[in-house]
Parts: structure tokens; C-alpha cells; sequence
């Protein structure tokens, strides 16, 4: 009889909804995990979200209440994918209870709190990985492969931008995206580009940032204007502790920007570029003699290896997200520890704590303590 993993989902908003679309094509996508990966119950934030969730999803298990998720027998599996600011509670719940955690990332709003997630997942013996769904893209894969096979050498220069323009509107209404732990764009999307940071080129030594709030007041609940607390750019200068020095934009007031992400480096062997309006390839240089590099067609070659849609074929966002649930999950199945990890969200997320301290000190240089 095929085991099964019982997953119950906390949140159910745009990437709650990302999630449970994952788990219902798994074994379509990944028919030989093994395992059957069954969504057993979600916990919403409201009745009304409670009842989108029956709606499009059937027969399992809706909730507002979390513990009422967590003592459901059949739940092995914790997928926390509401706001940052409730992390930390979630995840130390879940942990508490004896489930294994899969978190969006940042972990936690604070490095202090990804510390005792992480502390918890020990103590307790329990496995923990965080959705860095971007180290499935299939061309930054490849980039890593190469990079560890000696393309670029030693890392002299590396430069990393996020752009989005979905904070333009001023008529946008306060969130938590926008006010409270966790906001701000250096945690939203800044978690993404450190950690990619961390897996192609190693570990960041030092950072100096600074942030800015464009807009400062939304319509609250009332339509009464809100103070902004969260950042809507942030700019970064990084130092690897191997001596390299880079940069990290992210923003979400790009006019004309969709979701795009693009990645240069350069070293004392060679260079590449990742760009997301080419998804589909990785443009490099080998060596250092002569002008101009090569394309390398990437595709649907991910791993973990799905079996739709074929390797010859485009790329896309729910792959990477799905790519991302299937080694987490293999990961279970065979006891090895997942990866991304949650010490991988720590690491992230101190970076940020830095950066956060660098930009209230007007960019000063803080350096991380070494791990």
C-alpha cells in the first residue's frame, strides 16, 4: 500500500492557493515520488476565504481555527503560507505538534524568530525546508552547476535586481504587505535574491543597505489614509566572506515591470547572465580572452525531473513552485534533510536583520557573524 503525507495548509491567499494547486498536480507531475501527497485541511483567515477554499477545492477540511488543523490525525505536514508576521507562531505551533514544516519564506519577521523555529525543528527532531521556489529555476540550476565546475572562477563582481510595479497604484489598500512585522519589499523579495546570492556565490559577509517608502499613506479598511511601514525599494552592496562584491535592487514601484528578476556575475574565469524575459536559457562566458559569450538552452530541465510538461518544452513560474513542493517532499520520503532547509531561511533573514540596521544607521557597513 502507497504511504501517505497529509499536508494542512495555513493561509489561503494568492500563494496558499499556489500551493494547493501543487499538491492536486503532483501525481501528474511527479508520478513516481512514491508517496501519496493528500491536502488534507487549510486554515483561512476568514469565513469567507473558509468557503473559496470548499468551493474550489471539495472535500477537505476548512478551518479558522489553527488548532483544530493541527490536531487532525492524518496531518503530518505543516505548509505555512500566510502573512510573515504570523511565521513564527504557525510555525512553532506546528512544530510543537510533532508536524514537519514547509514555510514561505522569509521564515520569520525577524532573525530572532527564524532562530527558534530553526532551535524547535532541532530540539524536536523534525524536518523543515523553506519555499525558495526560484533554486528550481532550470537555467539558475544550470548556473550553479557550472559555477561549482569553475565557469566564473573567483567571484570578483555580482549584481542581482527584483523588479516589480504592483506598488505604483496609490489606491492599493493597506495590508500587511505594507504595514506591521514582515513588511516591505527588502522581506518580500529581497529573501529571494539573498538566498540566490547565498546558493550561486556563497556567503554574505557583510551588507550595506538603504530603503525608501515611495508612497506614504494607503486607504485602510474605512478608506481612511494608513501610514506605510514597509519599504517599497532597497538597495543593496554586499561583501561574500570569500572576498567578492556585489549588489542587490529589488522594488516594487518599476513602472512598465512584470516579475523580473536578472542576475550578472562575472569572475576571474568567466561570466553569465539570467534574465526572466528569457527564462528558457543562460547566456555565459568561458574564460577570459576574446568578446561576446554563448546561449545555453535551459527549458523545462528541472530538478527534481518531472515527467509533464517534457524538458524540450518552455518554462514557467508553477513549475518551479512545483518542482520546489516535490524535492521537499522527496526529502521526507527518503529522511534526507530538505533544501532549501530552514537554516537557509535563517541565513536569509539575517542578512535582512543586517540590512535593516544598515539602512536605520544610514547605510553603515554591518558584518554578519560567521556560523
Amino acid at each position: 500500500m502507497t504511504a501517505t503525507i497529509g499536508i494542512g495548509l495555513v493561509g489561503y491567499g494568492g500563494i496558499g492557493r499556489m500551493h494547493a494547486l501543487c499538491y492536486r498536480m503532483l501525481p501528474l507531475v511527479y508520478p513516481n515520488l512514491g508517496v501519496r501527497v493528500r491536502l488534507m485541511g487549510i486554515v483561512t483567515a476568514s469565513a469567507a476565504s473558509a468557503e473559496r477554499a470548499r468551493r474550489e477545492l471539495g472535500d477537505v477540511l476548512t478551518t479558522t481555527n489553527l488548532d483544530e488543523l493541527l490536531a487532525h490525525p492524518s496531518v503530518t505536514v505543516i505548509d505555512c503560507c500566510a502573512p510573515t508576521g504570523d511565521h513564527a507562531r504557525i510555525a512553532e505551533a506546528a512544530l510543537a505538534a510533532g508536524k514537519a514544516l514547509f514555510c514561505e519564506k522569509p521564515l520569520g519577521a525577524t532573525p530572532e524568530e527564524s532562530e527558534r523555529i530553526v532551535d524547535l525543528a532541532h530540539t524536536r527532531g523534525l524536518p523543515g525546508g523553506v519555499n525558495f521556489h526560484l533554486r528550481f529555476v532550470p537555467a539558475l540550476q544550470e548556473a550553479r552547476r557550472r559555477i561549482d565546475n569553475g565557469l566564473i572562477g573567483d567571484v570578483r563582481s555580482f549584481h542581482l535586481r527584483y523588479y516589480r510595479s504592483s506598488n505604483l497604484r496609490r489606491d492599493r489598500a493597506i495590508s500587511w504587505r505594507f504595514s506591521g512585522p514582515g513588511s516591505g519589499v527588502l522581506a518580500d523579495l529581497g529573501s529571494h535574491l539573498i538566498d540566490l546570492t547565498h546558493y550561486l556565490f556563497g556567503a554574505i559577509h557583510a551588507v550595506s543597505a538603504r530603503t525608501a517608502i515611495v508612497i506614504g499613506e494607503r486607504p485602510g479598511a474605512d478608506g481612511a489614509p494608513v501610514l506605510v511601514e514597509g519599504d517599497d525599494v532597497a538597495w543593496l552592496s554586499l561583501e561574500l566572506a570569500s572576498g567578492g562584491y556585489g549588489t542587490i535592487e529589488v522594488s516594487k514601484v518599476v513602472p512598465g515591470a512584470g516579475d523580473d528578476i536578472r542576475i550578472e556575475a562575472y569572475g576571474s574565469a568567466g561570466a553569465l547572465i539570467f534574465d526572466t524575459r528569457d527564462p528558457n536559457g543562460l547566456e555565459i562566458v568561458e574564460g577570459t580572452e576574446g568578446i561576446g559569450g554563448r546561449r545555453i538552452a535551459t527549458l523545462s530541465r528541472i530538478a527534481p525531473a518531472a515527467a509533464l510538461p517534457a524538458p524540450e518544452t518552455p518554462v514557467g513560474t508553477l513549475q518551479w513552485h512545483l518542482a520546489s513542493v516535490a524535492a521537499f517532499i522527496s526529502a521526507l520520503i527518503h529522511g534526507a534533510a530538505p533544501s532549501p532547509a530552514l537554516s537557509d531561511g535563517l541565513a536569509a533573514d539575517r542578512v535582512i536583520g543586517a540590512a535593516r540596521q544598515s539602512a536605520v544607521a544610514g547605510g553603515a557597513w554591518i558584518r554578519l557573524e560567521r556560523r
